[in-house]
């Protein structure tokens, strides 16, 4: 039996609640008494304490988040071992819903909102990968989709599987075959064979897949059907589960391919192929609806969580105010009104039409609000005439 809370001592912090618990530790969030700063604390369960595997865990989560120091990958704080043996890990707290939870909520994320979340953690793997890291373990309920300001913060969490590609220490030798999640490994994972960056690539493509249709690449059968499936099945198609465009299939099978050699090198290449077929501009301006909400931290929260379910690129953010376009063709006018409108009265809402170059930073007239939207803006939701009937003023 796990010890309780009121036995569970961890010098210099007070443990408030269990928050997560797996078949190696358990997670709590707890305050570091010298700052009352809110930490989260991994502890491995007393009966592992003997194990190798389980030690080793530990040691490699730490090595790699030290090595990585990235703003997409949680950070390391502190570390030691309790009286009874247990190694633990003070990790900071990062205030979000995972993935998981994000996805089973909303059902589907439009293909422009997954890039937004796809991006960070992509350019999190390429620093792992660079120093010579490989997670094993990429999926939707290891990513906290935390906030920086008003900015979305996808965060990496658990690299107790990470291979250190330059370590010759003791590996990884689980009770079972396989190191990983099976919904989420890569063939050449099932099989126990050496795993390199195109393992991690395997499971960005399956996470890709979660992302947009809400489901599992090769879910809705038995382990074994699935293990086939993985090994020898076609490659699942997102376009055959919801309305997107269908050349996004490519870059997702090209990710999803049971050979590692055809798949993408890293990271940054599936990522830049996804952006080519969801956002095709290439740099040049295309029309665009823009809005600009200007207000209370808490009114641009929840309007930059607005615009990114509506589809919208966020050009710039602000603690105060917040910027975003989308190409105009996929603007739905009603949906942003009807949500922008919820805000407190005393916001500044613009939505109007710009044009502007749409890709992984955007440029271009749309950012000088001045010049599509009156100045001063006055409180609450102003909107530009337009000819085109799918925005009209209000």
């Amino acid at each position: 039996m796990e010890p309780s809370s009121e036995r569970l001592e961890i010098p210099g912090f007070q443990l408030d609640r269990l928050i997560g618990e797996g078949g190696f530790g358990q997670v709590w969030h707890a305050h570091r008494l010298a700052d009352g700063e809110r930490v989260a604390i991994k502890v491995l369960h007393l009966e592992l304490v003997r194990s190798i595997d389980a030690l080793t865990r530990f040691a490699r989560e730490l090595d790699a988040i030290k090595r990585l120091q990235h703003p997409n990958v949680v950070a390391a704080l502190d570390h030691g071992t309790l009286t009874d043996g247990r190694p633990y890990l003070v990790l900071e707290y990062i205030e979000g819903p995972s993935l998981r939870e994000v996805i089973q909520e909303r059902g589907v994320i439009p293909p422009v909102e997954m890039l937004a979340l796809l991006g960070p953690l992509c350019d999190a793997l390429a620093a792992a990968h660079e120093a010579g890291l490989v997670h094993r373990d990429v999926k939707a309920s290891n990513v906290i989709v935390g906030r920086a300001g008003s900015v979305l913060r996808p965060v990496l969490l658990d690299f107790g599987l990470v291979k250190l590609t330059d370590d010759a220490g003791p590996g990884l030798t689980s009770s079972r075959s396989m190191l990983g999640t099976p919904a989420a490994m890569a063939p050449e994972q099932m099989r126990g064979e050496p795993v390199d960056a195109r393992t991690d690539i395997y499971a960005l493509g399956l996470l890709v897949f979660h992302m947009l249709t809400g489901h599992p690449a090769f879910g809705g059968a038995p382990g074994v059907v699935q293990s086939y499936r993985q090994f020898h099945g076609p490659r699942p198609r997102p376009s055959a589960k919801v309305d997107i465009d269908p050349a996004i299939d490519e870059p997702v099978a090209r990710a999803l391919a049971p050979d590692a050699a055809l798949r993408f090198a890293t990271a940054l290449e599936l990522l830049e192929a996804l952006r080519a077929v969801i956002i095709p501009s290439g740099g040049s301006e295309v029309d665009v609806v823009a809005v600009y909400v200007e207000g209370s931290a808490s009114d641009i929260a929840t309007a930059t969580a607005v615009v990114g379910e509506l589809g919208f690129v966020i050009a710039l953010a602000a603690p105060d105010s917040v910027l975003a376009v989308i190409p105009h063709h996929r603007a739905d006018l009603e949906a942003l009104r009807r949500a922008l409108g919820a805000l407190a009265p005393d916001t500044r809402i613009a939505i109007g039409r710009s044009t502007a170059s749409v890709g992984p930073i955007v440029d271009g007239p749309a950012l000088d609000v001045e010049g599509w939207a009156p100045h001063p803006l006055p409180a609450g939701m102003w909107v530009a005439d337009d000819p085109n009937p799918t925005l009209e003023p209000k």
